[in-house]
């Protein structure tokens, strides 16, 4: 049965013309996920899941499972994005490049995969060959390991964002002359202030004071 639509093929005319690779059908996808990570069923005991076939289950979607350990490749954003991640029997996910000790979650930094579908499931698939070596020998502080930068990365961030939300109100509190609401914004991030937003803490300590 055909899988493509005269739709789909016009979008695979216009990725073509803007220079991005041309999604994957549904056949090269799997046929790729499976050439690309075999070698987790030859070496590491994976089988192949079967397919999910609930009425909303995105048929771009292949996972190898072992007892302890889900590898899991699902097609996105329409063929042009893939979503590569490591599930364990607790269902807590990573990517693959969190196995990698100088990975840094959330920074700016971090290099992105290559473009296009087909190319970032390489990628990653080769990527967890070469990181995954201790997690799927059975060494799950691999995986612990990679869980604690993430948890870390996220707590660091929601930490900055509490400070720029105070900020952001004990200025507005400031020019409207709310003593109390600019201390008791800002008290609780003195340490992390700016000489700016550490003046004005002053200030609204002095006019309470006064």
């Amino acid at each position: 049965m055909p899988t493509d639509s005269p739709t789909d093929k016009a979008d695979d005319r216009r990725d073509v013309q803007r220079g991005e690779p041309r999604p994957p059908t549904l056949e090269e996808f799997k046929a790729l996920c499976r050439a690309e990570l075999n070698w987790l069923v030859a070496e590491h005991g994976f089988r192949e899941a079967e397919e999910d076939t609930s009425p909303f289950a995105n048929p771009f979607k292949v996972q190898f499972v072992r007892d302890d350990l889900i590898v899991s490749v699902e097609g996105i954003h329409w063929g042009r994005a893939a979503m590569f991640s490591i599930h364990n029997r607790q269902g807590r996910s990573i990517g693959v490049r969190a196995l990698d000790p100088t990975f840094v979650p959330l920074a700016k930094t971090n290099r992105p995969p290559p473009p296009g579908q087909a190319a970032e499931i390489v990628y990653n698939a080769r990527q967890l060959r070469t990181l995954g070596t201790r997690l799927l020998g059975g060494d799950f502080s691999a995986f612990e390991e990679a869980v604690a930068r993430i948890d870390a990365a996220w707590a660091e961030h929601a930490r900055h964002r509490r400070l720029s939300v105070a900020i952001q109100e004990a200025v507005a509190a400031f020019r409207l002359e709310q003593w109390p609401r600019v201390v008791e914004l800002l008290e609780p991030h003195e340490a992390e202030l700016s000489s700016k937003m550490a003046r004005k803490l002053a200030t609204a300590r002095q006019k309470l004071a006064d």
